[in-house]
């Protein structure tokens, strides 16, 4: 009894695999959904990953330029006169850079820090102007002298002395052997009221 049943399961089967028609196009159909929905996963996460890269630097990069506007000469500033100590405004931008993003002092990330990569300061400026507000336009060069070789082009609206700083950040890429560049800029104004 238990051959006559798996005889005729046998033939079930084989008649169903007999009768059927265009099975492999489905197959097919649905491996490439499957490719195709794993794709647009990876995009989406190396999107998420990047959003969230930026996110979590950008208030660290804000804090360092704001302790980069705070040195201003005293003597000047008693005159009413808004003077920046850029040597020592500079020192405290890397100083604050460092402890906030956890990098050593050539800026290679130290282990805790969420950057893989060392950051690259394109631009500290300390800036003024006769009129506010001010369109500061600079443009930025990433990986300079390859194949890969991009220019972004950043604009700062600024309302007074302001200090702007542009870093670019290198996020890696999942399923990918490279990484992007993510172009930052930060301002600290200092407004008059």
């Amino acid at each position: 009894m238990r051959r006559a049943w798996q005889c005729r399961l046998r033939a079930g089967v084989y008649g169903l695999l007999k009768d059927e028609k265009g099975s492999a196009h489905l197959l097919l159909f649905g491996l490439l959904g499957m490719i195709t929905a794993a794709f647009i996963w990876v995009i989406a996460f190396n999107w998420m990953m990047q959003t969230y890269g930026m996110n979590k630097t950008k208030p660290l990069l804000d804090r360092a330029t704001h302790s980069a506007s705070l040195d201003i000469v005293p003597e000047e500033a008693a005159l009413g006169r808004l003077v920046w100590d850029s040597t020592k405004g500079t020192d405290d931008f890397y100083r604050y850079l460092r402890l906030n993003l956890k990098l050593d002092s050539d800026l290679t990330p130290e282990e805790g820090s969420h950057l893989r990569e060392a950051p690259v300061v394109h631009h500290l400026e300390f800036v003024t102007s006769p009129a506010y507000p001010y369109v500061l336009q600079r443009t930025v060069t990433v990986h300079t002298g390859t194949a890969k070789q991009t220019t972004r082009s950043i604009q700062v609206t600024i309302y007074g002395p302001s200090v702007v700083a542009i870093v670019e950040l290198n996020q890696p890429l999942l399923g990918l052997s490279r990484s992007e560049p993510a172009v930052l800029s930060s301002v600290a104004s200092v407004r008059f009221r």
